[in-house]
């Protein structure tokens, strides 16, 4: 379960930053992150605004980590756990069930990720700054 959840943060900051990590704003990363969802899921308009926000906060969050834990790689570790974490439970609050599992079959391509059936991600708590 934490390999998953790493490999999902290191997805996460590696789909988000897909052109050079460095050159885009959290705000551009956000925007193409759901700009390639929606036209992958087939979001809504609604949903699409809501998974913006979702993206937003979490890159933000990263980059903030990124910046606080530079020089503590397990606690680094940790941290983009728990967001990669927070974020997949936020987004399957938006997204229909069908849309989530897309989701996740794509990210699991994408990772190489063997398929597990009824993955959750169960957090106990929630990051926030």
């Amino acid at each position: 379960m934490k390999r998953i959840l790493f490999l999902l943060a290191l997805a996460f900051t590696t789909f988000a930053g897909h052109a050079q990590s460095g050159s885009l704003t959290p705000e551009a990363r956000a925007q193409s992150m759901t700009t390639s969802m929606a036209q992958h899921l087939r979001l809504n308009p609604a949903q699409t605004a809501k998974v913006k926000e979702i993206n937003l906060a979490s890159v933000q969050q990263l980059e903030k980590a990124k910046k606080d834990f530079r020089n503590d790689p397990r606690q680094l570790k940790a941290t983009m756990d728990l967001i990669g974490a927070t974020r997949l439970e936020a987004l399957k609050s938006v997204l229909s069930v069908t849309q989530f599992q897309q989701y996740q079959q794509q990210r699991e391509r994408k990772l190489g990720i063997p398929s597990q059936a009824g993955t959750t991600g169960g957090v106990p708590q929630e990051y926030s700054n």
